[in-house]
Protein backbone atom coordinates (compact mmCIF):
# COMPACT_ATOMS: atom_id res chain seq x y z
CA UNK A 1 0.00 0.00 0.00
CA UNK A 2 2.81 2.07 0.80
CA UNK A 3 4.88 1.35 -2.21
CA UNK A 4 1.81 1.99 -4.21
CA UNK A 5 1.63 5.69 -3.03
CA UNK A 6 5.28 6.10 -3.34
CA UNK A 7 6.37 6.17 0.13
CA UNK A 8 9.16 4.17 0.82
CA UNK A 9 10.51 5.47 4.03
CA UNK A 10 8.42 5.32 7.31
CA UNK A 11 9.05 6.89 10.80
CA UNK A 12 8.10 5.29 13.45
CA UNK A 13 4.71 7.01 14.28
CA UNK A 14 3.67 5.64 10.87
CA UNK A 15 5.07 2.21 11.08
CA UNK A 16 2.27 0.68 13.24
CA UNK A 17 -0.27 1.90 11.84
CA UNK A 18 0.78 0.39 8.39
CA UNK A 19 2.37 -2.63 10.13
CA UNK A 20 -1.29 -3.26 11.38
CA UNK A 21 -2.83 -2.73 7.80
CA UNK A 22 -0.27 -4.40 6.12
CA UNK A 23 -0.32 -7.87 8.72
CA UNK A 24 -4.24 -8.08 8.59
CA UNK A 25 -4.10 -8.06 4.74
CA UNK A 26 -1.34 -10.44 4.47
CA UNK A 27 -2.77 -12.93 7.87
CA UNK A 28 -6.39 -13.73 6.98
CA UNK A 29 -7.77 -17.06 7.96
CA UNK A 30 -7.64 -18.56 4.36
CA UNK A 31 -4.31 -17.23 3.66
CA UNK A 32 -2.88 -19.56 7.18
CA UNK A 33 -5.27 -22.04 6.10
CA UNK A 34 -3.65 -22.65 2.78
CA UNK A 35 0.11 -22.10 4.05
CA UNK A 36 -0.24 -25.13 7.06
CA UNK A 37 -2.28 -27.30 4.29
CA UNK A 38 0.81 -26.47 1.39
CA UNK A 39 3.77 -27.15 4.44
CA UNK A 40 1.84 -30.09 5.54
CA UNK A 41 3.24 -29.68 8.95
CA UNK A 42 -0.39 -29.09 11.16
CA UNK A 43 -3.51 -30.50 9.44
CA UNK A 44 -6.05 -28.33 9.75
CA UNK A 45 -8.77 -30.96 9.23
CA UNK A 46 -9.54 -33.66 12.12
CA UNK A 47 -11.19 -35.80 10.20
CA UNK A 48 -8.32 -35.69 7.82
CA UNK A 49 -5.97 -36.77 11.00
CA UNK A 50 -8.65 -39.49 12.03
CA UNK A 51 -8.70 -40.75 8.70
CA UNK A 52 -5.23 -41.29 8.60
CA UNK A 53 -4.31 -43.08 11.20
CA UNK A 54 -3.67 -46.67 11.43
CA UNK A 55 -5.72 -47.75 14.63
CA UNK A 56 -5.65 -51.65 15.14
CA UNK A 57 -7.66 -52.44 18.71
CA UNK A 58 -6.04 -55.11 20.42
CA UNK A 59 -7.12 -56.88 23.93
CA UNK A 60 -4.38 -57.18 26.12
CA UNK A 61 -3.25 -60.66 27.42
CA UNK A 62 -4.74 -61.34 31.04
CA UNK A 63 -2.23 -60.58 33.52
CA UNK A 64 -0.52 -63.57 35.30
CA UNK A 65 -1.65 -64.47 38.53
CA UNK A 66 1.15 -64.07 41.33
CA UNK A 67 0.89 -67.17 43.72
CA UNK A 68 1.06 -66.47 47.42
CA UNK A 69 3.21 -68.61 49.53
Amino acid sequence: DLARRRVYCINKEGFLPAFKNAFFNIFTYKNCKKAFKASRLVPINTQVVLNRLNIQLQTLPPAPLLEIL
